[in-house]
Parts: structure tokens; C-alpha cells; sequence
């Protein structure tokens, strides 16, 4: 009996081994369009997007805390300079820190009907679409170009012909 329980635990026990091996060895840092890991940044950002229908109904309420951010001086300069889309909601000293609280409020308006009809799943129709968001991104135009500053990942909802959608950031910086 006991060879037989022994044998079933080794049996077992070798997957689990075998497995965590291998996730160990996967684990590498990797740039993902050119953007870092924010865990160790002067930064902290969340967002909050609401998303209401034509009628103006509530649809969905998703949280996004930002896994990546821009490493680029635009970051500072997009938020300290004088921006209509930039409130400062609170600056003080918290420990050895200056902590500041910015909010941006991005706003996105859903045409009943799109002028493209894309090749992706949901858009079988110019005006029925939907499309699923996985990813909240957090971006602006500086001198022409756009950049993505900040990217959350891990939720889901869905945005529909027609749709409102608004994103209220909270972002957090410390010197």
C-alpha cells in the first residue's frame, strides 16, 4: 500500500516540478513598445471609464490601474505645462516626496455609424458594430506626433455604435 501511494505521489508530484521549472525559466524582461514596467516609476495612474449608450444609460463601469508607462520627458511637460485637459487636484510633501495629483478626463464619442468598416471581429456592419476592449490606453499629441503614455491591461467591456465612452485618469507623480 504504501509503494502504491508513494508511486501516485511521485506521478504527481513531477508535473508540478517540471511546470514550475519552466515558468521560472520564462520570466524575462521584455520592452513592449518602448514602454516600461511602472511598478518602480516616479508615476501611478488609473482610470476609470464609464460608457453609456445612445440614450445616455449607463452600460459599464471598468478600473484600470497602468502596467506600462512612457519613459519620456513629454510626460512631465504634457502634465506640469499650462493644459486645458490637466487639472492639478492636489500637490504637498509626503515623506521625502512631492507628490502631485493630476486628473485628465478623455472623452470619446462613438459615431452611430463608421465611416471604414474594419477587419475585425464586431464590425460586420458600418452602423452595428462592437468591439471589445482589453487594454486602456492613456495617450497625447505633442509637436504633431502621438504618444501612448500610459497602458493598462486585464479588463473587459464592450463599446457599441453610438457608444460615449469617458476615461477619468488619476495620475500621480512624485519628485
Amino acid at each position: 500500500m504504501i509503494k502504491i501511494l508513494t508511486s501516485v505521489f511521485v506521478i504527481l508530484l513531477i508535473p508540478i516540478i517540471i511546470s514550475t521549472v519552466n515558468a521560472q525559466s520564462l520570466q524575462v524582461e521584455v520592452d513592449i513598445d518602448g514602454m516600461k514596467d511602472i511598478e518602480e516609476s516616479k508615476y501611478k495612474a488609473s482610470g476609470v471609464t464609464i460608457t453609456r449608450n445612445a440614450e445616455g444609460e449607463l452600460i459599464s463601469v471598468a478600473k484600470v490601474d497602468a502596467q506600462r508607462y512612457l519613459d519620456h520627458p513629454i510626460v512631465d511637460e504634457y502634465l506640469i505645462e499650462e493644459n486645458p485637459n490637466v487639472t492639478l487636484v492636489k500637490k504637498g510633501i509626503l515623506g521625502k516626496y512631492t507628490v502631485s495629483h493630476y486628473r485628465v478626463v478623455a472623452e470619446y464619442a462613438n459615431p452611430n455609424c463608421s465611416e471604414i468598416l474594419f477587419d475585425t471581429p464586431g464590425f460586420n456592419d458600418k452602423c452595428n458594430w462592437h468591439q471589445s476592449v482589453f487594454s486602456s490606453l492613456f495617450g497625447i499629441t505633442h509637436d504633431g506626433f502621438e504618444y501612448i503614455v500610459f497602458k493598462g491591461l486585464n479588463h473587459n467591456f464592450v463599446v457599441k455604435s453610438g457608444y460615449d465612452v469617458t476615461t477619468y485618469w488619476d495620475i500621480f507623480t512624485r519628485d
